[in-house]
């Protein structure tokens, strides 16, 4: 288990939406540079041949920001999913 991984499992369940909240941001303010950079590129007076590099730059780093956020996202909703199927309160 990462040391991601056992902080996550510390994570109260009613703390989970706040965490989630927070890498939605932190994802919603990645997208935001992106559009706004490829934006500038796309405008800008540079040589087309360039352009598509820096293009694939963008793209790459873009991914490589929103990896580890998409992972934790993903782990959260297992965990969280795991809970509520498994809490006391849950009727059959």
């Amino acid at each position: 288990m990462s040391k991601q991984d056992t902080k996550q499992a510390d994570v109260p369940a009613s703390v989970f939406g706040s965490v989630i909240d927070s890498e939605l941001a932190v994802l919603a303010s990645i997208e935001a540079r992106y559009w706004d950079d490829l934006s500038k590129l796309e405008l800008s007076a540079v040589p087309s041949s360039l352009k598509e590099h820096l293009h694939a730059q963008l793209e790459e780093k873009r991914r490589m920001a929103r990896e580890p956020h998409v992972l934790r996202l993903a782990r959260l909703h297992e965990e969280a999913t795991i809970r509520s199927l498994f809490s006391p309160k849950t009727k059959h």
